[in-house]
C-alpha cells in the first residue's frame, strides 16, 4: 500500500490504519446507557435484521438520557415543537443535520420524545433513533457529492475503491462507502468466507436497497479480500442499491459484535448524495417531523 493510502486524511488521525486497528476489539462508539436504540430496517422486511446469535439492542423502558448530547442525523433536519405532539402550529424552529442538543427529559409516550436544549431554543423533538444519535459527529464530504456523518472518535481516508472509515483507537470495526457504475461492478454479494444470516429491505436517502448480515465461517482460512486493507472481523453487514443507469452504491461494515451496529446505522441514516431521489428527499423542504 502506498504512503498516501496509509495516511488518514481527516479526524485528527496521524497513525496508520494498521496501528489504529490493532488497539483492541472493544467497541469504542456505543450509545449512552439506556439511549433508545436503532429500530429494525424499514420500509419492509424479508427476514430478521440481526445476525444469528446476536441481537440489535431494543429501546430501553427506562433510558438514562438526561444531560447527554445527541446529534441530528437526518439530512432534512428536525423540527422543534413546543409540546410533545406532532402539530404544525406548535413548531418553534428546527435543527439542521449535524447540530447537537442536550437532552433535558425523555418521554416514551406518543412514539417517544426528547425535551431538548439547543443554543437558542428549548422544546421537544421526536425521539426516532434514525433521526438523531448519541454523541457528536464529524461531517464527511467527497468531491462526487456524497456526504455523511461519522463519529467524532473515528476518521476516514480515501482509497481507490471509495471511502474507508475507521476508529482512532479501541475498536476493530470499519466501514466503507463505494460508488460504482452498477451493482455488477461489486461482484458477488457479501465477502469470501462469510455466510449470510439475514436480510431486509431498507430505504437510504430515497432509494430502496438490501441490507444483509453475514457471519464469518470458523473454518475459513483464506486471504483478506482485496482491496480493503483491514483485518476481517466475525460479522459483516452490507447495503447495495442502484441509483440510476450509471451509478450504484455499496455501504459495508465489518464488526466484532452487535454493540457496534449503531455506528453503521448512523452512517446510512445520515448519508446523502446528488442523485434524483435523494435530492428530492433532501431538497429545501422544512425539517420533518
Amino acid at each position: 500500500m502506498s504512503a498516501r493510502a496509509r495516511r488518514l486524511t481527516r479526524g485528527g488521525l496521524s497513525a496508520t490504519i494498521a496501528s489504529a486497528l490493532a488497539l483492541g476489539a472493544a467497541a469504542l462508539f456505543a450509545a449512552c446507557a439506556g439511549v433508545p436504540s436503532k429500530p429494525s430496517p424499514t420500509p419492509t422486511r424479508s427476514g430478521s435484521s440481526a445476525p444469528t446469535g446476536t441481537a440489535i439492542p431494543t429501546t430501553s423502558p427506562t433510558p438514562q438520557l438526561v444531560g447527554t448530547t445527541r446529534t441530528v442525523l437526518s439530512p432534512l433536519g428536525l423540527r422543534i415543537h413546543s409540546a410533545p405532539v406532532l402539530a404544525s402550529n406548535n413548531v418553534l424552529g428546527g435543527f439542521s443535520q449535524g447540530r447537537t442538543f442536550t437532552v433535558l427529559e425523555y418521554q416514551s409516550g406518543g412514539g417517544g420524545w426528547f425535551r431538548v436544549q439547543g443554543q437558542t431554543v428549548t422544546g421537544w423533538v421526536v425521539a426516532d433513533p434514525t433521526l438523531t444519535a448519541a454523541g457528536t459527529f464529524n461531517r464527511y464530504a467527497e468531491s462526487n457529492g456524497v456526504t455523511t456523518l461519522y463519529p467524532q472518535t473515528w476518521g476516514f481516508q480515501q482509497e481507490s475503491f471509495g471511502s474507508l472509515f475507521v476508529p482512532q483507537q479501541g475498536s476493530t470495526a470499519s466501514a466503507v462507502i463505494e460508488i460504482a457504475p452498477s451493482l455488477r461492478s461489486y461482484g458477488a454479494v457479501g465477502l469470501p468466507g462469510y455466510t449470510q444470516t439475514s436480510s431486509a429491505a431498507i430505504l437510504v436517502c430515497g432509494y430502496t436497497g438490501t441490507l444483509s448480515y453475514y457471519a464469518k465461517q470458523a473454518s475459513y482460512s483464506g486471504p483478506t479480500p482485496a482491496p480493503l486493507p483491514v483485518a476481517r472481523q466475525p460479522f459483516y453487514a452490507e447495503i447495495r442499491f442502484t441509483i440510476d443507469s450509471t451509478h450504484a452504491m455499496l455501504m459495508g461494515f465489518n464488526y466484532q459484535d452487535a454493540s457496534q451496529l449503531d455506528v453503521f446505522s448512523d452512517l446510512y441514516s445520515s448519508v446523502a448524495f446528488p442523485y434524483p431521489l435523494c435530492e428530492k428527499t433532501t431538497a429545501a423542504a422544512p425539517p420533518s417531523p
